[in-house]
């Protein structure tokens, strides 16, 4: 199960059937639905180590892009919360307009060899949510987010639903070789994200 990503797509053999199962109805983890957004991961060059063109990495277009959807979703009690793609509910922090979800899962890599069971991969997407107005400060481009948070109301719950409608960030990706024997050993792949709502 491959979109254009590796790690995005690492998931356990019950989170598969589950998902396709509730594919036309999807139900998501806490009682409060921030919103499904559309991503595009681009290749950050300066902080990849890896050989991007490997075909175990990332699947990239001619602009060094892919893509995946995703929705965030929480506890309105500030607990838990969650990042959910292709069905599997990845555990996600929440701190103000921070969402910070990590990932580890076994991911067999070619250039481990065909007897390697326990590579692995650690991923790290880490955005700032920007509610309507906010994005509008931006231009809906994360290219003008500097770190700084733009004036304008943050993202809220409201009678229409959640007020989010931009996320800007990264998504690093930790290759590890565990037991085995891998060239390179461990590396990383960095991209830049940008994710607009589209519901």
């Amino acid at each position: 199960m491959r979109l254009k990503h590796i790690a995005l797509s690492v998931l356990p053999a019950a989170a598969v059937v589950t998902a396709m199962a509730c594919y036309s109805d999807p139900v998501y983890p806490g009682n409060q639905l921030l919103g499904t957004f559309q991503f595009e991961a681009r290749l950050d060059p300066a902080n990849t180590t890896c050989d991007a063109a490997m075909p175990e990495f990332a699947q990239l277009d001619d602009g060094g892009v892919f893509r995946f959807e995703g929705t965030f979703s929480k506890n309105d009690d500030g607990g838990a919360g969650w990042f959910t793609v292709q069905g599997f509910d990845r555990e996600a922090k929440y701190e103000g307009q921070l969402v910070d979800s990590a990932l580890r899962a076994t991911a067999p890599r070619a250039s481990c060899g065909t007897g390697c069971k326990d590579s692995q991969i650690e991923e790290s997407l880490k955005v700032t949510i920007f509610s309507d107005s906010q994005a509008r400060v931006l231009n809906r481009d994360c290219n003008a987010f500097d770190g700084g948070v733009p004036d304008g109301s943050p993202p809220a719950p409201t009678e229409n639903g959640y007020d989010v409608s931009l996320a800007c960030g990264s998504l690093t990706d930790v290759f590890l070789p565990g037991s085995c024997t891998c060239t390179p050993a461990t590396c990383k792949t960095a991209y830049k994200v940008q994710g607009v709502r589209r519901d």
